[in-house]
């Protein structure tokens, strides 16, 4: 690996002694002022390929000092969140111009477009919360601001799944394998460029705005988040000898729910219930090198990637019948949707003016049984009645789950702020 191993080697042990130091010193501080920590897990990940998806392969946890107030009665938050572990991503674009796969020109990609990410991730800030929302129990408004951190190297799949099979940084040939730089950074994937590694620093303005209530079997009111992610090019660590990261993001996401019909037992707990649910999310880029984590979306578009412009939107409606509730907060659950998403503006991480537009939709049924708030089995069957684009794989016509699938989440409670975002 040379120079390039020992860059990462070196910047390995001066995070360590900063982290060290980090700690020592916000003991050392915590201590004299009287202060405790406290901590929460935040997030889980699933992969496709550990357990079938059941048990987590990355976990964040929230770490910060107890005891601090800003504004009396509503709650402050001062610490970091850190995550850890790997995940599934796949090559959309042609790593080098950046353009969209074509099936004869990228046959050899596309064949071979499944990796795995190792990787840690840390949000250190302050979040407020200001104003108090009754519905929701919690504070109405909610800022943080944070010095995020993303480190990253990519690797063959770690284990060869049926849909997950190849392994693209030993076939393709733009990739090295001898552990020499690549040379110049990789524009339609920046951050598999070099070593396929990367280091970046970014700062991250949030805001939540809730007055959704939430409870099994039904959902009401409604809940805005917005985010602005600036990377700039001299915080990125990792650009001489890795990947690359300059850029910044601004994001909106939105959803609300109106119940149509409720029926409880004599315990309270749901017999059946009908409502409507929507939920929005729009993401615009800007910058010279836009990495994959960074395009990121906290909810799903159903079957198909959104293309990779610097705008995107997406809508989607659901019609939602909860069944009978058991154990406290297990319920089946079934909803009708229809979602439509809008791609424009020009290609990220590519140097040309043209300006694109891409329209998709689709509409199809979920199956869910929800267990104990956390663990999700779902199975799901659709068509895509809407594609612009020249992907041939997105073209009309149903699509449906290959098996049941399994995801896991953690909510957080008793009015805890929101650091996994």
């Amino acid at each position: 690996m040379g120079k390039e191993r020992r860059l990462f080697d070196g910047i390995s042990r001066c995070g360590r002694r900063a982290v060290v130091v980090c700690l020592f010193l916000v003991s050392t501080m915590a201590s004299a002022l009287g202060l405790s920590f406290t901590s929460r897990l935040t997030g889980v990940t699933t992969h496709p390929d550990f357990w079938a998806g059941v048990f987590p392969s990355s976990v964040r946890s929230f770490i910060g000092l107890d005891g601090i107030t800003i504004l009396e009665g509503r709650k402050t938050e001062v610490g970091a969140e850190i995550a850890t572990g790997t995940i599934a991503r796949t090559i959309t674009v042609n790593p080098i111009t950046g353009k969209a796969l074509d099936t004869t020109d990228d046959a050899n990609i596309i064949a071979n477009s499944s990796y795995d990410v190792m990787y840690a991730s840390w949000k250190a800030g302050i979040a407020q919360g200001i104003g108090w929302s009754e519905q929701s129990q919690t504070d109405f408004l909610t800022l943080r601001f944070s010095l995020d951190g993303q480190w990253e190297v990519a690797l063959d799949p770690l284990m060869q799944s049926e849909n997950r099979k190849g392994h693209p940084f030993t076939t393709l040939p733009m990739f090295k394998t001898d552990g020499e730089y690549y040379g110049t950074p990789l524009q339609g994937t920046p951050d598999l460029s070099g070593d396929r590694r990367l280091l970046s620093l970014s700062f991250d303005l949030y805001g939540k705005v809730n007055y959704l209530l939430m409870k099994t079997g039904s959902s009401s009111g409604i809940a805005t988040e917005f985010k602005f992610t600036w990377a700039p090019a001299f915080m990125n660590l990792s650009s001489d000898k890795g990947g690359v990261a300059d850029f910044w993001k601004l994001w909106l996401f939105a959803n609300g729910g109106l119940m149509i019909h409720q029926a409880v037992d004599e315990r309270g707990m749901n017999k059946w219930s009908l409502g409507l649910s929507n939920e929005f999310e729009m993401r615009v880029f800007g910058g010279n090198h836009i990495p994959a984590y960074a395009m990121t979306l906290k909810g799903t578009t159903w079957w198909y990637e959104p293309e990779n412009m610097t705008f995107m939107a997406r809508n989607v409606v659901k019609l939602d019948y909860y069944g009978q509730q058991f154990f406290g907060s297990c319920i089946p659950y079934v909803y009708a949707f229809v979602d439509l998403s809008y791609s424009g503006g020009r290609t990220n991480n590519i140097k040309d003016s043209k300006i694109g537009s891409v329209w998709a939709g689709s509409m199809g049924l979920h199956f869910e049984l929800q267990l104990f708030g956390v663990v999700h089995l779902f199975y799901e069957i659709g068509r895509i009645f809407l594609y612009t684009g020249e992907n041939p794989a997105y073209k009309s016509g149903y699509r449906l789950s290959n098996s049941l699938k399994v995801s896991v989440s953690v909510s957080g409670g008793g009015g805890d702020i929101d650091w996994s975002t």
